[in-house]
């Protein structure tokens, strides 16, 4: 293994006529990758795709928000899991689309409620889910919009996600790790309270893209690091600021490494080595 991507999507219907062409040359490139479920079907894709090649590893779990009338059976899921299934996930929080133009409506604000209720029944349920089969957590974290009401600093369903963690994180990785926050975009308040409850990171193509991240990667520690390209979303950008192709794939994973490599001014073989090093102790990779 040569390169590890921690979260794709590379069993989703946007691979379909490339999916085989694609692992070939992933294979090629030794670049290993995390398929990540976040529903029953995709779950089960993503295991039926891992469980047919090496380098392919794969998460179950319900996101928050693809579909709000998705549930967690967790004796479905339960029979998803084998030795390749490294996580349960992807799942959290996800308030971006709550307030919109016209979510202020006071008739809005009993459907926020209820949304919120929803997403963290189905956040506690896979919480419970990972502790009793000793799996970590793959969360997805995205606040709503800043406002001066709720989200004074733009961090909403980061801190409801934290709060719910406490006190008692998971401990599953060598290092007591609970999980990876994927493609974090919070501010190194935020990391530093995830430290504490024993969650890494996953950088994604997004530092590829803009500056706004740059202070807290370059605060997080080594050893709480992963990279990410979350395919087939957002695509990363070459050092001309150019997309790289027009869907992304696990290849681009090394443009995501030497970036962070870049920010956290370290060799890209040190960095290779660290990140390797990151996904053993957490996935058992």
């Amino acid at each position: 293994m040569k390169y590890i991507d921690v979260h794709s999507h590379i069993h989703d219907k946007s691979f379909d006529y490339i999916r085989y062409e694609l692992i070939n040359s992933l294979e090629e490139n030794n670049i290993y990758t995390i398929t990540i479920g976040t529903d029953y079907e995709s779950s089960l894709a993503a295991k039926k795709l891992a469980d047919q090649y090496e380098n392919i590893y794969y998460t179950i779990g319900v996101h928050p928000c693809d579909d709000a009338f998705a549930e967690f059976n967790k004796s479905k899921f339960k029979e998803l899991i084998n030795k390749k299934c490294v996580a349960i996930g992807e799942c959290g929080l996800d308030y971006y689309y709550l307030y919109k133009e016209n979510i202020n409506k006071i008739e809005s604000q009993d459907y926020i409620k209820k949304e919120k209720d929803r997403q963290k029944d189905l956040f506690i349920k896979q919480i419970d889910f990972a502790r009793e089969n000793n799996l970590p957590l793959m969360l997805h974290g995205r606040p709503s919009a800043k406002n001066e009401i709720d989200n004074i600093d733009g961090m909403d369903a980061y801190w409801d996600m934290i709060s719910m963690l406490s006190p008692s994180p998971l401990e599953r990785g060598a290092g007591g790790e609970a999980g990876n926050v994927h493609f974090f975009v919070g501010n190194i308040e935020i990391a530093k309270k995830f430290i504490d409850l024993g969650f890494n990171f996953s950088l994604g193509g997004v530092i590829t893209i803009t500056h706004e991240y740059d202070e807290m990667i370059k605060f997080l520690p080594l050893e709480s690091i992963h990279a990410e390209t979350d395919s087939p979303y957002v695509v990363p950008r070459d050092n001309q600021g150019k997309r790289v192709g027009k869907i992304n794939t696990p290849l681009n994973i090394e443009i995501i490494i030497n970036k962070i490599a870049e920010l956290k001014n370290i060799s890209k073989e040190n960095l290779h080595e660290q990140l390797l090093l990151n996904s053993k102790n957490l996935f058992g990779i």
